[in-house]
C-alpha cells in the first residue's frame, strides 16, 4: 500500500513537472511567435503589424477626442547614411530615433517601425503639435551614436485624427500626404495635413497621370520672351519659356515645373524644348535669310545637367538641325551651381561652343567670387533686385556691385522682370546690356515673335 502511494506521488509530480514544463515551454512559443509577429528586432518597438492593430485599438477606445495624432516620419538619404557608416551605424540610428520618441511622447504613444526606416507614431498631444514636432526635429537632427554627432534630416507628416474616425487605414493615408509633400525639403522638416495638401496633392497626381500623353501630344508649347539691347533697343535675344497648353487651357509653369523637377520628367521636357527651338532657329534661318538670329537660351534643369550624357546628347540636338552650339544659350539657375560635377559640366559645355547663362543670380548660395572660377557669358539679375529699385534711396543697390563686377570679368549682364520705366532708367544708367520683361514684351507664341522679327 505504502508502495503504492508513493508511486502515486512520484507519478502526480511528474505530471505536474511535465504540465509545467509544457506551460512554460508553450508560453516561451507564444513569446517567440509573439516577437516574430508584432515586434521589430532593430528598435525593440513594434512593427507595423503591431500598429495596425494597436492603432485600431486605440481608435476604439479614444478618451480625449480633440488632440489625437497620427504621425509618419522617416530619414531622408538613409541609403547613403548606411552606405558612408554601414548597415550596422544604421541599425544604430534607427534604434536611438526609436528612443528618442519614446522619451519625448507619452507612454501611452504607440510607436512602430513601419517599414526600413520609415515609423509610425500615434498618441495624444497634451502639449501644442508645433512643439512637440519642433523638439522631434530637433533632437533627431544633432542625434548622438556613441558620443559621436552626426546631421540627420527627417520627413515628418502629422495628421489629427477626427472625432469618431475609426479607420486606422485612411488616417495613415492622410498623415503619409503630409509627409510625402515635405520630404527632401530642408528648410521645414515636418508638415500638418489639412485638405488644401489634399487638394493639391490631387493636383500634382493628376499633372503626373498626364505628363506623358501631354508630351507626346505636343501640348507644351514654346513661347520666346524677347531680351532688349540697351544701347539699340533692338531684340537680340530671347528665353525659350513652356506653356502647357490643354484643352484650351494654360497651365502655368509654376503648377507643374516644380512636379516635374521633383519626379525627373523634367529631364524629358528640357530636351523636348531644346529640340522644338532648334526646329523652329532653322525655319527662321530659311525664312529670314537677311535678319541675324536671335541668341535664344533655354533652361536646363540640376537633374538633367548630371546625366551622364547630357553634353552629347544637347551637341546631337542641335547639329542636327543645321544649327550652331553658339546660337544656343544654356540657362542654369544660380543654386545649380553650388555643385562639382555640375561646374564641371558647365565647363564641358563651354568647350563644346554654347553660351551659358546663370539664371535668378543674387538668389542662390554661390558668392560674387564664383564667377571667375566658371566660363560665365552672362548673368541674369533675378527680378526680387528690380523690383526693389528705388531712385530715392541713397544707399546703392545691390544691382550696381553685380553689374560692375561683371564688367570686370567681361560678363554680359540681363535684367529680368523689368516692369516700368524707372526701372529702365536705372538700368541703363548702370550700363546693363540687355532688359527683359513686361515693360518691353511678354512672353510670346512663335508666331508673335516672327512678327517682331520682321519688324527688326
Amino acid at each position: 500500500m505504502k508502495k503504492n502511494n508513493k508511486l502515486k506521488l512520484l507519478t502526480v509530480s511528474i505530471i505536474t513537472i511535465v504540465s509545467s514544463y509544457t506551460v512554460i515551454s508553450n508560453r516561451k512559443k507564444e513569446e517567440k511567435l509573439y516577437k516574430l509577429a508584432y515586434i521589430d528586432e532593430v528598435t525593440k518597438l513594434g512593427n507595423k503589424n503591431f500598429f495596425m492593430q494597436k492603432g485600431k485599438e486605440f481608435l476604439e477606445n479614444i478618451k480625449n477626442k480633440t488632440n489625437n495624432y497620427l504621425m509618419v516620419l522617416d530619414i531622408d538619404k538613409f541609403k547613403s547614411f548606411n552606405k558612408r557608416y554601414g548597415h550596422q551605424k544604421g541599425n544604430e540610428l534607427l534604434y536611438t530615433i526609436g528612443q528618442i520618441l519614446t522619451e519625448i511622447l507619452s507612454k501611452e504613444a504607440i510607436i512602430a517601425r513601419l517599414a526600413n526606416d520609415a515609423f509610425g507614431i500615434i498618441f495624444e498631444s497634451r502639449n501644442d503639435i508645433e512643439k512637440i514636432l519642433t523638439e522631434i526635429e530637433e533632437k533627431i537632427s544633432k542625434i548622438k551614436i556613441e558620443n559621436k554627432e552626426y546631421q540627420i534630416y527627417i520627413s515628418l507628416g502629422a495628421y489629427k485624427i477626427k472625432e469618431n474616425e475609426k479607420e486606422i487605414e485612411k488616417i495613415l493615408d492622410k498623415a503619409l500626404i503630409a509627409h510625402d509633400k515635405i520630404k527632401g525639403n530642408y528648410n521645414k522638416q515636418y508638415m500638418i495635413y489639412n485638405e488644401t495638401l489634399e487638394k493639391e496633392i490631387e493636383k500634382e497626381h493628376n499633372i503626373e497621370l498626364n505628363m506623358q500623353q501631354a508630351l507626346e501630344n505636343e501640348e507644351f508649347e514654346v513661347y520666346y520672351q524677347p531680351k532688349i539691347n540697351v544701347k539699340t533697343n533692338k531684340i537680340e535675344g530671347a528665353e525659350a519659356l513652356v506653356r502647357w497648353k490643354k484643352e484650351d487651357k494654360i497651365i502655368p509653369p509654376s503648377d507643374f515645373i516644380p512636379i516635374f523637377e521633383k519626379n525627373q520628367f523634367i529631364i524629358k521636357l528640357d530636351t523636348y524644348i531644346l529640340k522644338k527651338v532648334c526646329k523652329d532657329l532653322e525655319e527662321w534661318k530659311k525664312k529670314y535669310k537677311n535678319i541675324s538670329m536671335p541668341l535664344v537660351s533655354v533652361n536646363v534643369s540640376k537633374e538633367h545637367l548630371t546625366k551622364e550624357n547630357f553634353k552629347s546628347e544637347y551637341e546631337s540636338i542641335v547639329k542636327k538641325r543645321g544649327i550652331t552650339p553658339n546660337e544656343i544659350e544654356i540657362e542654369i539657375t544660380e543654386t545649380a551651381t553650388i555643385e562639382k560635377d555640375i561646374i564641371s559640366m558647365i565647363k564641358e559645355i563651354k568647350e563644346t561652343g554654347f553660351t551659358i547663362s546663370i539664371d535668378d543670380f543674387g538668389t542662390g548660395y554661390s558668392s560674387l567670387s564664383m564667377l571667375q572660377d566658371m566660363p560665365i557669358d552672362t548673368i541674369k539679375i533675378d527680378k526680387i533686385f528690380i523690383d526693389q529699385i528705388n531712385l530715392n534711396d541713397t544707399k546703392k543697390n545691390i544691382i550696381e556691385y553685380i553689374i560692375l563686377i561683371a564688367k570686370k570679368l567681361k560678363i554680359k549682364t540681363v535684367a529680368e522682370g523689368v516692369e516700368n520705366k524707372k526701372q529702365v532708367e536705372y538700368l541703363k544708367k548702370l550700363g546693363c546690356d540687355f532688359i527683359q520683361g513686361y515693360y518691353y514684351f511678354k512672353p510670346l507664341t512663335k508666331k508673335e515673335f516672327e512678327n517682331q522679327m520682321n519688324d527688326r
